[in-house]
C-alpha cells in the first residue's frame, strides 16, 4: 500500500523527486517543466496548489497537483507509476480530490493517452465537455470535462486524510 503526504513547502526534496518523476508527461505536454516551476512551485505557498506524492517501496509512486484558485479548482496532474497501477492508488487519489475540492464533480481535462482509462472505469465517470485538437501538442487531443465520483463514505470529509482504499490508474493532465 501506498504512503500519500501532503507536501509544503518544507518538503522541497519530495518536490523535486515529484517534478523529475512527472518530467515523462512532457510527452504529452511539452511545457510541462516550466508550467511546473511558474505554477506549482510558487504556489505551494499560498494554498492554490496542493501536491500529494505517493510512495512505496522507497520508490515514486505517484503524484496528485490540484487547484485550489477562487475563479477555478480542479486536478491539474493525477499520475501513477506503471509499476504501481491496479493497486488502488488513482482512486484513492480521485477520492482526496473530491476531499479537498469539496465536490464530487471535478474539473479535469485529460489527453488522448489517457481517455481509454475513462471509457473502462467502472469507479467514475468522465463526462467531456469540450475537445480540443492540437491544444497542448500537435496530431493530440485534449478532452475538458468533469469526473463525477460518488464517494462510497456518503459524505465529504476533510478529517478522513487519505486512509483510503482504491483502483489504480494513470491520468495526465
Amino acid at each position: 500500500m501506498a504512503n500519500i503526504i501532503l507536501l509544503t513547502e518544507n518538503n522541497s526534496s519530495e518536490i523535486r523527486l515529484m517534478k523529475k518523476s512527472l518530467l515523462g508527461l512532457r510527452n504529452c505536454y511539452p511545457n510541462f517543466e516550466n508550467w511546473f516551476d511558474s505554477k506549482i512551485t510558487p504556489n505551494i505557498n499560498n494554498k492554490k496548489r496542493k501536491l500529494f506524492l505517493a510512495t512505496q517501496n522507497s520508490e515514486f509512486a505517484g503524484a496528485l497537483i490540484l487547484k485550489l484558485g477562487l475563479d477555478e479548482k480542479k486536478i491539474c496532474t493525477c499520475f501513477v507509476n506503471p509499476k504501481y497501477r491496479l493497486n488502488h492508488l488513482g482512486l484513492d487519489f480521485i477520492r482526496i480530490a473530491s476531499e479537498e475540492l469539496e465536490t464530487y464533480k471535478l474539473a479535469i481535462s485529460i489527453s488522448d493517452e489517457a481517455k481509454s482509462f475513462f471509457v473502462n472505469n467502472l469507479n467514475f465517470n468522465f463526462y467531456t465537455t469540450k475537445l480540443c485538437k492540437n491544444y497542448y501538442k500537435e496530431n493530440m487531443n485534449e478532452y475538458f470535462g468533469y469526473i463525477m465520483f460518488k464517494n462510497p463514505d456518503k459524505e465529504l470529509k476533510k478529517e478522513n486524510k487519505y486512509g483510503l482504499q482504491s483502483l489504480g490508474f494513470m491520468l495526465h493532465l
